[in-house]
């Protein structure tokens, strides 16, 4: 990874690491409710919805966002 400068002349770096969502959403005990047909039906309801193909990385960052969506409903 190399390091430039903006427009700004801030230090930014240009190859900035790519992480899957399944890392990024935290423990596997936070996601036990997620099981592979789960995310498989998921995937098949987004696929129809967007007309294409969705990931399971996809699919997962979605079910991630609806739970977070319920958590912050259920607070209010």
């Amino acid at each position: 990874m190399k390091k430039t400068t903006n427009p700004a002349g801030l230090s930014v770096q240009s190859d900035p690491p790519v992480v899957s969502p399944r890392i990024e959403c935290g423990d596997i005990v936070s996601r036990s409710w997620m099981t592979d047909e789960f995310v498989q039906q998921t995937r098949h309801v987004c696929s129809k919805a967007y007309d294409r193909d969705v990931s399971v990385d996809e699919a997962i960052e979605i079910l991630m966002n609806v739970k977070r969506l319920a958590e912050v409903l259920i607070k209010v």
